[in-house]
């Protein structure tokens, strides 16, 4: 089995800053989230742990790794989405121009495309052998694409993707198991 779960709030978070790549620690409210993720995967039989590199995947990595003991291991392809030059904005703050700027051409702002995310999310979870139980920590945007995924494999559609992210609430420090279709 997969488990997934999104790193704990930073202050980037509480502000609505878009964090992407920029490495941010957890705030203490974030490390709080990790300490009770840690309590209810305590009773999970985890293998290992899988973390992105950045640092606030990696505190919550090592928080929960004090309860449950197993090794972790850090890995890039498991980084937020890049948004280039957007990343410390606020979110409301960015127009929809902007926004189509980085939906359609995100190379202008040197960020990194959905079908990039998709492809790195395919070719990280394609090399995931089942036969563990795993955990991934990692980032709201790459956990979609990892869920997206799961149900789409042929190929990255950003109609579909949008429907399937439009309601897909991915709250910090929550387990989500992955599930094949």
């Amino acid at each position: 089995m997969i488990y997934l779960i999104r790193h704990g709030e930073t202050d980037w978070n509480a502000e609505r800053k878009i964090q992407g790549q920029t490495d941010i620690p957890l705030n203490s409210n974030g490390k709080q989230q990790a300490e009770e993720a840690a309590k209810e995967i305590a009773n999970l039989k985890i293998d290992r742990i899988i973390s992105s590199d950045l640092l606030r995947a990696k505190e919550t990595a090592e928080i929960i790794n004090k309860k449950i003991g197993s090794k972790i291991t850090f890995d890039k392809r498991l980084r937020e989405e890049n948004f280039g030059d957007y990343e410390g904005r606020i979110i409301e703050e960015i127009t929809d121009e902007e926004w189509n700027v980085f939906n359609e051409t995100p190379e202008k702002i040197h960020g990194e495309s959905r079908n990039q995310l998709y492809e790195r999310a395919k070719n990280f979870i394609s090399q995931i052998k089942e036969d563990e139980n795993i955990l991934l920590v990692t980032h709201g945007g790459l956990l979609r694409m990892i869920l997206y995924y799961s149900q789409n494999k042929k190929s990255y559609d950003k109609d579909s993707f949008a429907i399937f992210a439009k309601n897909l609430l991915i709250s910090n420090a929550k387990v989500v198991e992955y599930k094949e279709k």
